[in-house]
């Protein structure tokens, strides 16, 4: 059996950059001028998003599409605190769920390819959507400017 190291290749590529944690349930369902939608909106399409991605890499022959427009949610809001944390820790949980998948690929799989592709669109979505919930926040005032990440990050 062949080993690469992808845990290497891929290490940071699902770091959120501490943007859950730090962000307050506050801002969650603030609807900013020019964003479509909210921070609670854009979570649970990650979720949803990363639910279809992770179940595909465990199973890449099974025949399965992922519908844009049945992962979004009408609430722009969560309910309770509760409802923020859970999501929070459903967010977390898939991220050590890819990294597991990662840990284990091999180069051995027919697969490979298709698995590595899937992975990169992953972190490649999260991105986009990281930088707009971020943006959101920055223009709340609840994270860090660009110039002061370093330092949020090393804490």
């Amino acid at each position: 059996m062949t080993k690469l190291n992808f845990k290497f290749i891929f290490q940071n590529a699902f770091d959120s950059f501490k943007a859950f944690e730090t962000i307050p349930i506050e801002i969650s369902g603030i609807l900013i001028e020019g964003h479509s939608k909210t921070i609670w909106q854009t979570l649970n399409h990650l979720i949803k998003w990363r639910e279809f991605q992770i179940l595909k890499i465990a199973d890449i022959e099974k025949k399965s599409d992922f519908i844009e427009s049945e992962s979004w949610i009408t609430e722009l809001e969560p309910n309770n605190p509760n409802d923020w944390k859970k999501k929070i820790s459903i967010f977390k949980s898939q991220s050590e769920q890819i990294e597991n998948q990662i840990k284990n690929l091999d180069l051995s799989d027919l697969r490979l390819e298709e698995k590595l592709k899937l992975i990169q669109d992953s972190s490649t979505h999260l991105s986009f959507h990281l930088g707009e919930i971020i943006l959101i926040a920055r223009q709340k005032n609840k994270y860090p400017q660009p110039n002061e990440m370093n330092e949020f990050l090393a804490e």
